[in-house]
C-alpha cells in the first residue's frame, strides 16, 4: 500500500464522505449500477447517497516531483446531505439483485423498489406474519421462508411452495448458479436443490448467517454462540472451527472460492479452504493484519481483489491485504460499532454504518494500493 503523509482523521476526511445521522445504520448496500449506497436506518427509513461526488480524491492526488511523496489536498466545496425515505417498520432489510435500485423489506412484508431519486414503489407484499428470512433469485424471483416452507414468488405474480423445512429460519442463501438453496434454521442447516425438498440436513446448532462458496461446493455457516462450520453437500462433510470469541455474523469468500473471510475474532480471520482437499482436519489460516483487543464486528471482501475491509466494535475501520499484517487505518475508533461494511463492485469505493448513526462513503485512489 503506498503511504499518504496525513494523520488517520485527516484521511477520513479527505477519501471520505460521512454524515451523523439521528439514528443507527443497521444495513449498507450498494445498487448493481454502483451509483447509489443504501444505508438502512433504525426508524424504519432508507438514507441514500451519491457514489459520485464533485471533488472524487483521484483529482485531488498528487505525487511531489521532488520528493516523490504523495499528498491529497482538502475539498473545496461542500459535502451534500443524504436523501432519506420513510419506508415502514423497522428492521429494514437492503438488497440489490436488479440492474439499478434497491429493493427493500419491511418487517410488516412488503418488498420497495426505490430508486436513486428516492421514489419508493411497493412490488409484493407477503401477507404472512409468520415471515422469517428473505433471498433473491437470479430471474428476479424471491424466495421466503415461511412458516417452515420455502415459498417462492415469481417475477410474473405466480407463487409455489416446496416442502416444509423443520424449525425457524433465520436466513437463506442461494448458489451462484442459482440452483441450490441453505436455509438456517433453529434446528440446523438444511440444503437441496430449489423447487424439491431439501435432502441434506446438518444438525449444527442455531446460526446466525450462512453463504455459499462461489463454485457451490461448500457452504460456510457461522454459529450464534461463536465459531464457524464449513459444510459440503456433496459428501455432507462437516468441519467446525469453534475458537471464536465472538459471533462472525460477517462471511466472505474470495472469487475463486480458495478463501473465506470471517468476523467474530481479535482480527481479520482468512481461512484458506482449499487445503482441506488434502485431508486436513481443519483448514489453513492465512495470517492477515493485526491483532488487537476489539473483536471484528464485520468484513467485506472486494469481489475482484484481495482486499478486506473490517469494521470493529469499537469504530475503527481497517483495510488489509490477504496474506499482508499492513493495515490502513481508514476510520479511528469512535462514534459506536460498526455494523455494516460494504465495497462496491469495482473495489474503489466503500461504505458502512455505525451504531451511533454515522453513514459514510470513502473513496481510495487507484495509486494507494498500488
Amino acid at each position: 500500500m503506498d503511504t499518504v503523509e496525513v494523520d488517520a482523521a485527516s484521511l477520513y476526511n479527505l477519501l471520505g464522505r460521512h454524515w451523523r445521522l439521528d439514528v443507527p445504520v443497521d444495513e449498507v448496500a450498494f445498487d448493481r449500477a454502483g451509483k447509489t449506497v443504501a444505508f438502512s436506518l433504525a426508524d424504519g427509513s432508507l438514507a441514500l447517497a451519491s457514489v459520485a461526488e464533485a471533488e472524487p480524491p483521484q483529482q485531488r492526488y498528487r505525487v511531489g516531483l521532488e520528493d516523490g511523496r504523495p499528498t491529497i489536498s482538502a475539498r473545496r466545496q461542500p459535502i451534500p446531505p443524504v436523501m432519506k425515505v420513510a419506508i415502514g417498520d423497522p428492521p429494514l432489510r437492503i438488497f440489490s439483485p436488479e440492474p439499478s435500485g434497491i429493493i427493500v423489506h419491511e418487517r410488516g412484508g412488503r418488498l420497495f423498489r426505490v430508486a436513486a431519486s428516492g421514489t419508493a414503489q411497493e412490488i409484493l407484499e407477503i401477507d404472512d406474519q409468520a415471515l422469517e428470512a428473505l433471498a433473491f433469485m437470479v430471474n428476479g424471483s424471491v424466495l421466503a421462508a415461511v412458516g417452515g416452507s420455502i415459498v417462492s414468488y415469481d417475477p410474473g405474480g405466480g407463487r409455489f411452495a416446496t416442502p416444509t423445512y423443520a424449525g425457524m429460519a433465520s436466513a437463506l442463501a442461494v448458489s451462484a448458479d442459482g440452483a441450490s438453496i441453505a436455509i438456517a434454521s433453529t434446528r440446523g442447516l438444511f440444503a437441496g436443490k430449489i423447487g424439491s425438498e431439501p435432502d441434506i440436513v446438518f444438525e449444527v446448532g442455531k446460526l446466525a448467517a450462512i453463504s455459499w462458496s462461489p463454485d457451490g461446493v461448500w457452504i460456510a455457516a457461522s454459529l450464534e454462540r461463536g465459531g464457524i462450520v464449513l459444510l459440503r453437500p456433496a459428501d455432507e462433510r462437516m468441519i467446525r472451527i469453534p475458537d471464536y470469541p465472538a459471533t462472525a455474523r460477517s462471511l466472505a469468500w474470495s472469487a475463486d472460492s480458495r478463501r473465506l473471510v470471517t468476523s467474530g475474532a481479535f482480527r481479520i480471520i482468512v481461512w484458506d479452504v482449499s487445503t482441506l482437499d488434502d485431508g486436513r482436519a481443519e483448514p489453513a489460516s492465512v495470517g492477515t493484519g493485526q491483532a488487537g483487543f476489539i473483536a471484528v464486528a464485520t468484513i467485506d471482501l472486494q469481489s475482484r481483489g484481495s482486499l478486506i475491509a473490517a469494521g470493529y466494535g469499537d469504530g475503527k475501520v481497517v483495510v488489509a491485504k490477504i496474506g499482508s499484517r499492513d493495515e490502513l487505518l481508514v476510520k479511528a475508533p469512535g462514534q459506536g460499532e460498526v455494523r455494516a461494511i460494504r465495497w462496491s463492485t469495482d473495489g474503489q469505493h466503500l461504505a458502512f454504518g455505525t451504531a451511533e448513526g454515522e453513514a459514510a462513503i470513502v473513496t481510495f485512489p487507484p495509486q494507494l494500493f498500488k
